[in-house]
């Protein structure tokens, strides 16, 4: 039997992983900035630090939706909803595909919401299977959630996609005109590759909990206990409409502004939106201001991570954008590639690359004048050459502990907890995303 002391170690090692992680790849990106480009170490380390901020904003953003999201969850009416769809899982295969496709579905909506609806879903059902007996397991479940998220550039807040559909990328002179959204997103082979890659995320969920299955209810302890106190603490707190005027006020005035944008603006998502949406929710949907102030400082913990590991990512890529690793590591790639060919390699660049910048804007900014330029040279279609990029980029996002902050820090889990079965999900994935690819190129080409 393992003792308290090695559980102890395990877990504190499990706590830093997803930071091991980000000193492990901030050393590996420096040594191959070094070894590979002409760039000075004092300049190299200097573009280190000095990027280090540059990722502030987003950082903030990151936290906030994270925090916003958690209080929104804790209030009475969304833990009712939660519960409800907890409710409807009565069978395992129901909370696994429930999982996967509300991640999928909000990850075609909007990226952000993928993960932490996903998330926040896995763990609700989770916790009322600790209670019902239901064979789940939680990490499987919540690494099919995240699973879900890798269609996300496949949909409507594509970032890539957006990108070529507006003037101000930075590929606009090379493609010489807007590829609109008919030639990427609505395209039959990108729909039919959703379909796919969610349907290979499914089945090999369901492949797993069946293997899985004499092991099958594994929920933990130390998640499931603090939930439970909260729900009860949440049923005794005042419900009379006083306290409530306050925070209705706030929420009025913050939704007022949301609804606004959304008039001036049409059907468009950006994070601000998305964080104002959350905030006023909860303050519209708490019982208190008081309330609210304490769901958030729960979801301030919980986001704290985020605020930790994200300027080291953003240092990460100061280092592949200063010094030109991941630009001629692209260049080199694309001389060596043909009409054929040159689809699949901008697929496994992009997720290479995403490793070590996990950004699709600034990758597509990497990446794209390349890659443009050598799809009309070889004659390829510029909307699929645009998605193929798209594609490696949200591909190995199941493998990147950026990506998986959220979801860890929503769920209670441990990397070490999610990336055997992301892992696993990411490959089973490049059949279907790499294989549509392969084959409308081909069909393009005749």
């Amino acid at each position: 039997m393992e003792s308290p002391r090695t559980r102890s170690d395990t877990n504190r090692w499990m706590m830093t992983d997803p930071l091991t992680f980000a000193v492990l790849l901030t050393v590996t990106t420096l040594a191959l900035a070094l070894g590979f480009t002409d760039t000075e170490p004092a300049a190299l380390f200097s573009a280190w630090g000095g990027a280090l901020s540059q990722l502030f904003a987003f950082t903030m953003q990151m936290a906030l939706i994270i925090a916003t999201a958690y209080a929104l969850a804790q209030t009475t009416l969304v833990n009712r909803l939660l519960l409800f769809i907890a409710d409807c899982a009565d069978k395992p295969i129901k909370a696994y595909l429930l999982v996967i496709f509300t991640g999928a579905g909000f990850s075609l909506i909007s990226w952000p919401l993928g993960p932490i609806t996903a998330a926040l879903v896995a763990r609700k059902i989770a916790t009322q299977a600790s209670r019902t007996g239901l064979a789940v397991h939680y990490p499987l479940l919540t690494a099919g959630g995240f699973g879900g998220f890798v269609v996300w550039e496949m949909g409507y807040s594509s970032s890539i996609a957006l990108a070529v559909a507006s003037e101000s990328n930075p590929t606009f002179e090379a493609i010489g005109r807007l590829i609109p959204i008919q030639e990427t997103l609505l395209t039959w082979w990108n729909l039919a590759a959703i379909a796919l890659t969610l349907g290979s995320v499914a089945l090999t969920v369901l492949i797993l909990h069946r293997r899985l299955a004499p092991q099958a209810l594994f929920v933990p302890e130390d998640m499931v206990r603090p939930l439970a106190a909260m729900e009860e603490k949440a049923a005794l707190e005042d419900d009379t409409l006083l306290p409530r005027i306050p925070s209705v006020f706030l929420a009025a005035l913050i939704l007022g502004y949301v609804g606004l944008w959304f008039s001036n603006n049409g059907v468009s998502l950006q994070l601000d939106i998305v964080n104002w949406t959350f905030l006023g929710l909860g303050l519209l949907f708490a019982r208190s201001l008081s309330q609210y102030s304490d769901h958030f400082a729960d979801g301030a913990k919980v986001a704290s991570p985020t605020l930790l590991q994200y300027p080291l990512y953003a240092g990460i890529m100061g280092i592949g954008i200063y010094s030109g690793l991941a630009e001629n590591f692209t260049a080199w790639l694309v001389s060596i590639s043909g009409a054929h060919s040159l689809p699949g390699i901008a697929f496994l660049s992009a997720g290479l690359i995403n490793i070590f910048i996990p950004s699709g804007g600034a990758q597509w900014a990497l990446q794209g004048p390349s890659f443009i330029e050598a799809a009309k040279h070889f004659g390829n279609d510029l909307g699929l050459i645009s998605m193929a990029v798209a594609y490696g980029d949200q591909w190995t996002n199941l493998i990147q502990p950026f990506t998986a902050i959220p979801v860890l820090a929503l769920s209670g889990l441990r990397l070490r907890h999610l990336l055997s079965f992301s892992a696993l999900i990411c490959l089973v994935a490049t059949a279907p995303l790499l294989g549509m690819l392969l084959i409308a190129n081909v069909m393009s080409l005749l």
